[in-house]
């Protein structure tokens, strides 16, 4: 279990650091909204909320391995519950960011055709 909880403390470093990439605006855009986006929505995007939504929802996750890595080398059940808050923290942010980075975009193209 040492070994496991090793690989996930490696895991939890590279999530953090791609999250404080993402929150500096560093690197390539790793969002849904990006991804999916045509080229024509990729010129006129907003590209600010997408990489800070990004960076914090990966540092979650570097968070939530991080626990799991504490857990697997304490067998500490504290670290298991964290775990999961956490893990619910993430899909929770990642949808209500979501509907408020989209609700803020249509009321900015609202204001840009009045």
């Amino acid at each position: 279990m040492v070994v496991t909880g090793i690989i996930l403390f490696v895991v939890a470093a590279g999530c953090l650091l791609l999250g404080i990439l993402q929150i500096l605006q560093k690197g390539p855009l790793i969002n849904n909204a990006w991804i999916y986006a045509d080229e024509e929505q990729r010129r006129t995007m907003n590209k600010t909320p997408h990489y800070h939504q990004s960076g914090i929802v990966f540092s979650m996750i570097g968070l939530q391995f991080l626990m799991l890595g504490f857990f697997c080398i304490t067998k500490l059940y504290f670290f298991l519950a964290a775990e999961f808050i956490v893990i619910g923290l993430v899909v929770i942010f990642a949808i209500v960011s979501s509907v408020m980075i989209e609700r803020k975009n249509k009321k900015e193209h609202t204001k840009t055709q009045e």
